[in-house]
């Protein structure tokens, strides 16, 4: 009888309590082997003997290593990004900016953004990483439709291009400068992108350059 899984890595082996849903654990030791070996060398084998379980019972639910590195990390934000709208794009978004910024302060989090850094040029990896992204923004689909229906954004914009945006300028600041990442700039980032850098005259048609460009040709 194998030893609870648990092998060469036993004394990293999580024990499951009663009770507690055995994905969860799984899903949790996917994302500890993750950042501790990456993903190209990550193996389900591993997982299980970190999470206690036998190797069939992760097999059973996730068949391959991109479905069950993909389900830890669309699990990862939790309850966290389940954003109730509060009738207005700007303290919906903010509150968005928020949640996204507390995630990205997360150990766990920081370091399964340091592996995809660092192995981003996997095809496999790329792809889960793209097929996150889209889940994590299909949770706002409703709050932009809505924004949309009141007239507060307008015609061709793209959420996913806006939360993009609105992630990576988080991602920056949290690496460059983690105390920086506080309300006040929170809340300029977000008036920025909903309201954009150049002066309305710009977007006048057969206006090619913001208005102080001109001036400044002129002189």
């Amino acid at each position: 009888m194998k030893a609870s899984g648990q092998g060469k890595r036993g004394s990293k082996a999580r024990a499951l309590v009663r009770g507690e849903p055995v994905v969860q654990g799984v899903l949790a030791a996917t994302l500890e082997e993750l950042g501790q070996v990456g993903y190209r060398a990550l193996r389900i084998e591993d997982v299980a003997a970190r999470a206690g379980v036998n190797k069939t019972t992760v097999y059973r639910r996730w068949p391959s290593k991109p479905e069950l590195v993909r389900a830890a990390i669309v699990a990862l934000p939790g309850e966290s990004l389940n954003i109730s709208s509060q009738g207005s794009l700007r303290v919906d978004f903010l509150e968005i900016a928020r949640r996204v910024a507390a995630l990205g302060r997360s150990p766990v989090f920081r370091g399964v953004g340091r592996v995809i850094a660092a192995e981003g040029a996997d095809p496999e990896l790329m792809a889960i990483a793209k097929s996150v992204r889209e889940t994590y923004a299909t949770a706002f689909t409703a709050m932009f439709e809505a924004a949309a229906a009141r007239g507060e954004l307008a015609s061709g914009v793209d959420p996913m291009l806006l939360l993009t945006v609105l992630g990576a300028a988080i991602q920056q600041r949290l690496l460059s400068d983690p105390g920086g990442l506080d309300e006040p700039t929170l809340v300029r980032i977000v008036d920025l992108l909903l309201h954009g850098a150049l002066a309305r005259e710009a977007h006048k048609p057969g206006s090619t350059r913001p208005r102080a460009a001109r001036a400044t040709r002129s002189t």
